[in-house]
């Protein structure tokens, strides 16, 4: 089995969770999304799309984080990830699908305060070159906004309060259960753990302040044995000191911003 991620991908994260959670050990292939290295003529033939992460075991490449692990449950079922009863696995997989719809505009907020300092420091051609690479002309469209505009390109707003809202239903849905899905960690827990993660990072504190029930989930997630060696342990803390700080430095813009949207 091998891996191809990022340390800090979101979608790497929640699949690095899962392996960890069943105890799989995989041959490991970092990729440099900022280097561009997912635009790599021989990452493409195995990825089409130019993102991370890729599964690639017994001669086949599997891709989409949430397809790579519901294939890892379904080939090692030894430690389940999903609920016996068939109701709790719909409700899983809603909160699975319903986090796939928040990750663009994870990206959104991620490249808006968190990587586009590091992008402003880099030649003007280096960074045009790496925008063009995106194969998806929608996302081309997304990242060029916010590296151009940052938290005042147009998209910011509605994917800040986009967050909010999933976050608000998730505050709802745990008020009264552990776990997303069911009684146990889950693939919807794993799914999710990144995106609180990155607003952490962030330093979008508005997303988690007054969320008791959320902030305690992530607690509990942050305190597992994988959490540690399937998340913690692959983020650098140059990385995660450098997002703090760009959040920090935009935190009055963040803020006003989001009050001229509501």
């Amino acid at each position: 089995m091998k891996l191809y991620h990022a340390g800090v991908s979101t979608c790497s994260q929640k699949v690095r969770l899962v392996l960890a959670e069943k105890g799989l050990s995989f041959d490991s292939e970092t990729i440099d999304l900022q280097a561009g290295e997912q635009f790599a003529p021989e990452y493409l033939a195995k990825n089409p799309a130019g993102v991370v992460p890729t599964l690639e075991e017994h001669g086949h490449c599997y891709v989409e984080s949430t397809l790579i692990n519901e294939y890892l449950d379904d080939a090692y079922p030894d430690v389940p990830l999903r609920p016996i009863d068939p109701t709790a696995c719909h409700r899983m997989r809603l909160w699975c699908r319903k986090v796939d719809e928040l990750h663009p505009h994870c990206g959104v907020v991620t490249y808006a305060i968190g990587v586009r300092p590091g992008l402003q420091r880099r030649p003007a051609a280096e960074v045009d070159a790496l925008i063009e690479a995106i194969p998806d002309p929608r996302r081309r469209a997304l990242r060029r906004s916010v590296v151009d505009h940052g938290v005042q390109a147009p998209v910011f707003a509605d994917a800040y309060l986009a967050h909010d809202r999933l976050f608000a239903q998730i505050e709802s849905a745990l008020a009264d259960q552990s776990w997303l899905a069911s009684d146990l960690f889950t693939l919807a827990d794993a799914a999710l753990l990144p995106y609180v993660l990155r607003v952490d990072h962030l330093g979008l504190s508005g997303l988690l302040e007054n969320r008791p029930a959320l902030m305690n989930w992530y607690e509990r997630v942050s305190a597992m044995r994988s959490y540690e060696k399937a998340v913690a342990a692959w983020l650098p803390d140059a990385v995660v000191s450098a997002f703090r700080a760009a959040g920090d430095a935009v935190a009055d813009d963040v803020a006003g911003v989001v009050a001229a949207r509501d």
